[in-house]
């Protein structure tokens, strides 16, 4: 948030963060992982550091939302110890699993349901407004 507000940009209130499996970065690279990971965060230790958000959790900080799929185990793991983590740093960090496949997260908010309405619910809580 630091760096887009030095850019400009508004405060951010809170975050929602759709099925990430990339919360540890140094975790994530120091198993076995997909190809996709070597080229998106590279073989630099620090670099992965700085760009894992489980690394650069501080407060004060704003909420966050982190839905996770129950049919990928990296992604609800990462999300709870997260979740941890910062709720040890005093911040307010809810996890939502779903039992949704990665794609399904990302297509199915928005429509009618309990995971909509559960997304809505965090983002009313956190400013009072919803999207739709």
């Amino acid at each position: 948030p630091a760096l887009a507000q030095a850019q400009g940009a508004l405060p951010v209130r809170g975050t929602v963060a759709l099925d990430s499996a990339a919360l540890d970065v140094p975790r994530i690279m120091e198993e076995r992982h997909a190809r996709l990971y070597d080229q998106a965060f590279g073989s630099d230790p620090a670099f992965w550091r700085a760009v894992s958000p489980l690394h650069q959790l501080q407060q004060p900080a704003p909420p966050v939302l982190a839905v996770c799929s129950t049919r990928r185990r990296v992604s609800c793991d990462q999300a709870q110890r997260f979740a941890a983590q910062g709720r040890a740093r005093g911040m307010r960090v809810e996890v939502l699993p779903q039992d949704l496949s990665h794609g399904q997260v990302n297509e199915q908010l928005g429509l009618p349901g309990a995971y909509t309405d559960a997304v809505e619910a965090f983002m009313w809580s956190v400013d009072g407004k919803a999207l739709r």
